[in-house]
């Protein structure tokens, strides 16, 4: 065991004592009354995916119409060397070639068809979102004509408890001040 202790842990970095977090306290000498850290923003996630979902995908079309493109041309060249083979190997090597690039062509195309799908997609969400976003006002004009409704039916029963009220207040009266004036 006391091998151990005579090891100098300086050689490896690491200090004797226990390390304390005190927040900014060890880098306020750097800092002195100068800039402080700040939050770096670059990284934020911005304000609509739907915005993002779509320069992704534009993205990925231009760069797959670029590689079809060049698969085209490859296929071409291929096309032409085995055209021009003068021996049967060489002749292979070139139909394998363009058949690889018709197959990466295909490939493409299906994904381009994948992608113009979500497309369309994200566009007819993006119309039913914003359709149901005008759900909102016509909820609030629905519960506006509701509490009319309600109000003009509570005035009608007030109306009609009122006048059962004086009727039977006349009739009472009526009843009342004949048996005041005696019999």
């Amino acid at each position: 065991m006391d091998q151990f202790s005579t090891i100098d842990l300086d050689l490896f970095g690491i200090s004797a004592d226990m390390a304390v977090y005190d927040g900014l306290g060890a880098r306020r000498a750097v800092l002195g009354a100068g800039a402080a850290p700040l939050l770096d923003t670059k990284a934020a996630a911005p304000g609509d995916p739907f915005l993002d979902m779509q320069a992704m995908l534009l993205e990925m079309t231009k760069e797959l119409r670029e590689r079809f493109q060049r698969f085209q041309s490859q296929k071409v060249l291929a096309e032409e060397d085995a055209a021009a083979a003068v021996d049967d190997a060489a002749r292979k090597v070139a139909q394998t070639d363009a058949k690889a690039a018709i197959e990466a062509v295909s490939l493409i195309v299906r994904t381009l068809e994948k992608i113009d799908s979500l497309q369309r997609t994200l566009i007819n969400e993006r119309a039913e979102a914003d359709a149901a976003g005008g759900d909102d006002e016509d909820e609030v004009a629905l519960i506006e004509e509701f509490e009319r409704l309600v109000d003009v039916r509570v005035k009608e029963r007030m109306d009609a408890a009122k006048s059962e009220w004086m009727r039977e207040i006349r009739a009472g009266g009526d009843a009342a001040a004949g048996m005041e004036g005696g019999p």
